[in-house]
């Protein structure tokens, strides 16, 4: 037992000369380890809430048994035990089977075990255990000298978290002490520093251990004649005295000075400086501002107002003083101030040169919750209302001139979109609605729009571009169009282009008009002629060679030839009949005509339609109403187109063609649609002139198409051909219901 005293007199020494935690417990548990002959100890804490289990040592425990006690510390007898303050002593762990970390106690090895708890302040802490090697019973001596050990380690645990705390406490408040972005000393009664912080350290130019002794008066270069200072005055009153001064740095300091109970003062100093400058920025702000701002009381009344207010009611500002805010800018919705909330409205302030419009802007000035004032920004609106008056009546004027325009106008982004068009835009479309966000790319054919957009792109940039192109309808007729395009400025500072359109269709087919009646007047001046003296030669040729076939003295050979002269000359005979035909341009003959009518007996009265071998099919609308038109000259269009079909359609192995009429509100229509070769590319656009023809020759004049675009144009209709997809050609043609429509341009 002796031994065991001696032990806790060194523990007691440890206790006052080991300065951390752990080397105290530390110390505590090999002495004890010491003094009990354990081969092993380990001491556990719990945590604040007491949920997990630190350990702060173990001596001779493997890390196996220690992560198993870790995660069940609540289930070992041991453990538990010293948890509920019970000290627990078994000579044998091994003996306890039914405990839930048995298997870890069989690897680790050890025998005897003695677990007891660390009591602190009323509480468990924790538990330190002694393990043996052996099997071993601690005698009664023995569990108290180890209790004794456990309470000396609890000691010493509690003592040091203790010291820790406040060392940890006193560190922190030196910290903020130091950090903090006020000023903070204590001043003796003659006003010299015993202690401070950095931010006065760093007023005074000087570390913070050089301070004591030091004044504050030389840190501020406005500070007051003795007995006059801040620290006479609160000395003086025997309470807190505020002054704001400036530093040598040309700081403002709200310099606070509190009496200390024993002597002296407690000075804090708040820097001002940000606040200053900012109520000098507002102060010039107001003083400066065009608008006028007046701050009213919580009475209503005007308490203070800017040069601008005083220039916008004509009076000097101190006469705007006491005056209600009401009465300056009445509202007639609502006369009275509305206490928290803000408002806008207009008012009329009425002057010696006459009445003007103000914008009034009310908001409550609000100090620690409670209304204050009301702060009124008033804006002299007059010039802004004229001239929003004078720019509505401009756009009202503007935007009837963009619609009645004859012109077509829109304005397109960079892309080509539509932002806006007006109504002969939308004529020219084929459309009754806006168009916003269509792109000009729809009504263009593929291989115009490159060439546009290009054009579009530069005018984006800053270049006047001038633009001829074909345009589509929503109708599918093509329209000729000039065009200019120029950069203009949208609102909100967005570049557009603005682009003005005129549909030159109607002029382009006048001129071509006259250029053709002018070339056919002289070239049917030149045929007639040729023609009158060709005709009798050639009928002369005809009827000599049919003479000497008739008399059948010629011999075979012979024979053949008068045949061919026959032939020729009557061909010939054909040709002049269609030059003339060509030149005469005869008067329409107009009645109503039927188009199905006219297809049936061009089939009937042509033999050699059928006799091509091609199979022909016939979709006419049997609703197809009459057209005003000469049934001579569209039955010769009909013919000339049906014979061409079943010509074009003689080399091919597939000999199909398809014959379609059709009506709408306003067109009737034609079509006939072949199984042949198709028209080559680069003849596509020649087609439709006279004497051009795709036939071998001496199968054809290159007249009958031209005959036929002649015809269709005097009746006001138009005709087209095309290759289809599939193969074979397209040829069409349309006749306008209304019979007004006759002498002008098909789309007018």
């Amino acid at each position: 037992m002796s031994t065991g005293v001696t032990a806790l007199g060194r523990v007691a020494h440890l206790l006052a000369a080991t300065d951390e935690t752990a080397g105290t417990v530390r110390a505590v548990a090999d002495e004890g380890r010491r003094v009990f002959g354990a081969q092993r100890v380990g001491l556990y804490l719990l945590d604040e809430r007491g949920d997990a289990m630190h350990v702060m040592v173990a001596i001779g425990l493997g890390a196996a048994y220690i992560e198993t006690l870790r995660q069940r510390f609540r289930e070992s007898l041991s453990a538990s035990a010293a948890l509920r303050g019970q000290a627990y002593f078994t000579p044998d762990a091994r003996a306890d089977k039914n405990s839930p970390i048995h298997e870890a106690v069989l690897t680790e090895g050890f025998r005897a075990v003695a677990a007891l708890p660390l009591n602190y302040g009323g509480r468990v802490i924790g538990w330190l255990a002694f393990y043996h090697d052996t099997v071993r019973r601690y005698s009664e001596e023995e569990r108290t000298l180890a209790l004794a050990f456990a309470d000396q380690a609890a000691l010493a645990i509690g003592m040091r978290r203790l010291l820790d705390t406040v060392v940890r406490i006193k560190t922190e408040w030196q910290s903020a002490f130091d950090g903090i972005g006020t000023g903070l000393a204590l001043v003796d009664a003659e006003g010299r520093i015993e202690r401070a912080n950095r931010f006065v350290a760093g007023l005074a130019r000087v570390a913070v251990t050089e301070l004591p002794g030091r004044s504050l008066a030389p840190m501020f270069v406005d500070w007051p004649a003795a007995g006059a200072d801040p620290l006479s005055e609160a000395g003086r009153h025997g309470h807190r005295v505020t002054t704001v001064l400036v530093t040598l740095e040309g700081r403002h300091m709200a310099l606070t000075a509190t009496p200390r109970p024993d002597s002296g003062f407690v000075v804090a100093l708040d820097d001002l400086t940000h606040y200053v400058r900012l109520e000098a920025r507002y102060t010039r702000l107001v003083e400066t501002a065009h608008d006028a701002i007046i701050l009213a009381g919580p009475d209503g009344r005007v308490v203070s107002a800017n040069p601008a207010a005083a220039a916008l009611f004509g009076v000097p500002a101190l006469r705007l003083n006491d005056q209600q805010l009401t009465e300056l800018l009445p509202d007639e919705r609502e006369p009275a101030l509305s206490g928290r909330e803000a408002r806008r409205y207009e008012s009329l302030v009425r002057r010696a040169d006459g009445v003007h419009i103000a914008e009034v802007s009310l908001a409550p000035l609000m100090e620690r919750g409670t209304p204050a004032g009301t702060v009124a920004v008033v804006r002299d609106v007059t010039r802004e209302r004229l001239a929003t008056e004078a720019l509505r009546r401009s756009e009202r004027r503007f935007r009837t001139l963009f619609h009645r325009a004859p012109l077509a106008i829109v304005t397109l982004d960079r892309d080509g979109n539509f932002l806006s068009a007006n109504r002969a835009a939308l004529k020219l479309a084929g459309q009754t609605g806006p168009t916003p966000g269509t792109s000009l790319q729809v009504f263009l054919p593929p291989a115009t729009w490159p060439v546009v957009a290009g054009a579009l792109q530069r005018s984006f940039e800053g270049e006047t571009q001038n633009l001829d192109f074909h345009f589509r309808r929503r109708d599918g007729a093509m329209r000729q169009v000039t065009a200019v395009a120029v950069p203009v400025e949208e609102r909100g500072g967005h570049r557009a282009i603005l682009a003005i359109a005129r549909d030159v269709t109607d002029e382009v087919q006048l001129r071509e008009r006259l250029s053709h009646s002018e070339k056919m007047a002289a070239l049917g001046g030149l045929v007639s002629g040729v023609a009158h003296e060709l005709n009798n030669p050639l009928a002369g040729i005809a009827a000599t060679a049919q003479a000497c076939q008739l008399e059948g003295t010629a011999t075979p050979d012979l024979a053949r030839a008068l045949e061919t002269v026959r032939h020729e000359a009557m061909r010939a005979a054909r040709i002049v009949t269609d030059l003339l035909t060509f030149a005469r341009q005869r008067p329409l003959q107009r009645r109503d005509t039927h188009l199905n009518v006219i297809v049936r007996d061009t089939f009937a009265a042509t033999p050699a339609l059928a006799q091509q071998g091609a199979i022909w099919t016939l979709g006419l609308d049997p609703t197809l109403p009459a057209v005003s038109g000469d049934p001579d000259q569209i039955r010769q269009v009909i013919t000339n187109l049906l014979v061409n079909a079943g010509q074009a359609m003689e080399p091919g192995p597939r000999r199909e063609a398809a014959v379609r009429t059709w009506w709408d509100t306003e067109w009737v229509g034609f079509e006939v649609l072949d199984s042949g070769p198709g028209i080559p590319a680069e003849s596509l656009s020649r087609v439709f002139e006279p004497f051009f023809t795709t036939k071998a020759q001496g199968r054809g004049t290159g007249l009958g198409l031209s005959i036929s675009h002649g015809i269709l144009r005097a009746h006001g209709g138009e005709i087209s051909g095309e290759n289809r997809p599939e193969g074979g050609a397209r040829f069409a043609f349309r006749l306008p219901r209304d019979p007004t429509r006759i002498g002008r341009p098909a789309d007018a």
